[in-house]
Order: C-alpha cells, then structure tokens, then sequence
C-alpha cells in the first residue's frame, strides 16, 4: 500500500505542477464563455430607437404595421421577442408609391434621417414578397420585429374583412406561452426546458470529455515511462499492480482537482449579482446532479483509465496508441449518438436497459439522473454493474500490463495478449 501510495503522490504532483494543468483548468471556462457568450450577446437589448416608414397604399394596414412595432414591449419569463431586443421603433405612414418618394426616402436613408422604409404596394401583398430597405442589413432582431408586425397586421385585416372586431382579431393573434412544469414525486416545478437541456447537454459533454481526457492522460504517462525505459527501474521497487493502480488512481486525483476547481469557478459565476447568475437560475442544476457527476466521474475514469493503462502497456509509441485507442473510445461515441433519444424518454426501455452497460453508463445514466431520476433499484443496480465491471477490468488488465509493460520492439497481436493473459495466471 504504501508503494502504492508514492506513485500516487509522484504521479498527482507531477501533473499538477506542469503548465498544461493549468492551462487547461482556465481554458474551459474560457471555452464554454466563448460558447456562451454570443448568446447571451445576442439576446441582448442593444440599439437605439429605430426611426422607419411605412410605404402602403392602404393607411389602414399602414397604421396597424405602426401600432405592432411601437406598441410597449411586454416581455414575459423565459421568452423574449424579436421586437423586445431591439431598441424600439418610431414609424411615419405613408400612401405615397411613387418612384419619386421611392428616392425621397433612399436619400433619407443615406442621409441618416432615418433608418430605412418598408415598401408594401398591391404586388407586394398580394405575393407577400415585401421590401425592406436599411442601411445596415445585419441585424436579424429589427428584421425579424419588422416581419413580424407585418404578418401580423396582414392577419388582422384579413380577419377584418370577414366581420372579425379589431380586439378579437388582436386576441386570436396574440402569441401563446407554454410553461413548462415538471412533475417529480409528487411535486411540480416550473423549469426553463431550453436553458435545462443546454446545461445537462453541457454536463454530460463534460463527463464525456473528462473521462476521455484523463483516461489518455494515463496511456500516455506509460508509453512514455515504457519508452524511456524508466519502467525497468521503477519495476525494481514496486510490482506491475502497484504501478498501474498508483497511475490510475494519482491521475484520477489531478481530474478530480481540475474538476473541483471548475466547480469553485462556477459557484463564483453563479453567485447572486453575477452576470451568468440568470443562467444557472435557469438552468436548475440540482445537487443531486453535483454528486452524481463525481460519483460517474470516478467510476467511468477507473473504466476507462484501466483500459488505457493495458493499452499503453501493448503498444510502443504514442502514435501506435492514437491508431488503437479509437476502439477503446466507440462506446464513449455510441452513448453521445443516444443522447437525444434517452433526453426525450427518459424512462423507455431502451434508455433503461442501455443505460445499464457499463462502457456507456456513466454518460447515459448519469443523463437519465439529471433529467428525470430513475427508480433507485436502477441507479444501484447500475452503480453495481459499473463496480463489478471496474474490479474485473482491474484484474484483467492488470495482468496485460504485467507483462506488455516489459515487451518492446513491436506491436502485440490479439494472438499474444490471449498468451500474456495464460502467463500472468488467468
């Protein structure tokens, strides 16, 4: 044990105090801002009042078009319209179609006495191919407020011509909210499904992504002590076992420290006053999904670490474990091509009994956990399986890297693994 826990020590501080460690801590924050932000950016009520003309030969629908866009913004939760992000709208009606008020207005445009003129003549509504013209052309909110108080406008006025009220028209047009509510023992929470799916989408790319990362980190750290040939003397103090199980473990801490301080970075962001605080208001990660992240962490990397520790221990080369780990890493593929089909049930029998396999469980179940959490039957059964299958791997693999740890010059086949597995006692 003891050895075992100096090849832990050595192998945390060593990671730990390199500078890719570090780089890496900040770089996915800084990954998922990058991400994020644009969004946020996005929705963002920017702009000053946008002073536009209505051209119509109909005044009537002219001045609809013109209540749509200066009417005052009623933004509701969860939900912002186009006309809500921009900085509002002054609008002038006019029924003059001529050519020469067409380049009136193109000079007032170009002048900047205003921001642009919607062109609305009887070929135009009756194709509903409409003109709008602007100097800046780039921003798809102040178009898509513009569509939309036209196509409202048009609505009402075909409403009204078939004996439809103005205010029955304006009710029968106005936009309908949906409010998610979940249901959960009993108890009913309102969520926001669009904020809820992007943060648990983010989560399980996290877990797929650490998992990954470090389970390499370890193939790499062998074939390079492997191809050094510092094994042989490290081989000399300590036993096969003792070596891998310090690797696995003491690489597992350095994931575990990232991921605490990505945890410190985001209670930081989440705290009340701070910008991204709305999100994860939004977002409702419970703590029950906290631990189980930590808990799915650490089986999956002990998975897949030991895995990766065999295979560093057959191939020679870096290049040679890049080639195969491609095998290692088609579960970890299969269960991020299933995501969207247990995101949208949960509960069904695929999701279920896929979610059970131990390769893609700590993605797919941990995704069941935060969307909905299952019977507890199914999470320790799973939890189950997965501990099973780490022990048994553990046993497995540690007898391929007793021998592979020592053999070089070239690449094992299946045929002498089976042989590796004879000699170590299996």
């Amino acid at each position: 044990m003891r050895n075992i826990w100096l090849i832990i020590k050595r192998e945390y501080l060593e990671k730990v105090r390199t500078k890719s460690f570090l780089i890496s801590t900040l770089a996915m924050p800084i990954i998922i801002g990058i991400f994020i932000l644009p969004g946020r950016m996005a929705s963002m009520k920017i702009g000053d009042t946008r002073q536009i003309v209505i051209v119509t030969a109909e005044r009537s629908l002219g001045e609809k078009i013109q209540q749509e866009l200066e009417r005052p913004s009623g933004k509701s939760e969860g939900e912002e319209s186009a006309r809500e992000l921009t900085g509002g709208y002054k609008v002038e009606v006019s029924n003059d179609l001529s050519e020469a008020q067409r380049n009136s207005l193109r000079e007032r445009t170009t002048r900047k006495e205003i921001d642009g003129y919607v062109w609305l003549g009887p070929e135009e509504i009756a194709s509903r191919k409409v003109s709008y013209s602007r100097r800046e052309t780039g921003d798809f909110m102040d178009q898509g407020a513009v569509r939309s108080a036209i196509r409202n406008a048009l609505a009402v006025q075909a409403l009204e011509s078939h004996g439809v009220p103005p205010e029955q028209a304006a009710d029968v047009l106005k936009p309908l909210q949906l409010e998610v509510v979940q249901v959960n023992g009993g108890q009913e929470k309102k969520v926001n499904a669009t904020a809820a799916f992007a943060a648990t989408f983010a989560l399980v790319m996290l877990l797929y992504s650490t998992v990954l990362f470090y389970g390499i980190a370890v193939m790499r750290s062998v074939i390079e002590e492997k191809s050094s040939r510092i094994i042989e003397v490290l081989l000399s103090s300590v036993t096969p076992t003792e070596l891998m199980m310090g690797k696995v473990i003491g690489v597992g801490a350095v994931g575990l420290t990232q991921i605490g301080m990505w945890a410190v970075m985001a209670s930081i962001v989440a705290a009340p006053g701070a910008i991204a605080a709305d999100v994860f208001r939004k977002a409702q990660i419970s703590p029950v999904a906290i631990f189980s992240f930590a808990a799915f962490f650490l089986l999956g990397y002990f998975l897949y670490a030991t895995i990766y520790a065999a295979l560093g221990a057959v191939v020679n080369t870096e290049q040679e474990g890049q080639q195969m780990q491609i095998i290692i890493m088609l579960p970890l593929i299969l269960a991020l091509s299933l995501v969207m089909l247990v995101f949208r049930d949960p509960n069904g029998t695929v999701a279920t009994w896929v979610s059970m396999i131990p390769l893609v469980a700590p993605v797919l179940m941990y995704l069941r956990i935060v969307i909905q959490t299952p019977p507890l039957w199914q999470i320790v059964l799973c939890l189950g399986i997965m501990v099973a299958t780490v022990f048994g791997l553990l046993v497995l693999c540690s007898r391929i890297y007793r021998v592979g740890i020592l053999m070089y010059g070239k690449r094992a086949t299946l045929p002498e693994i089976m042989k590796w597995l004879k000699y170590a006692g299996v």
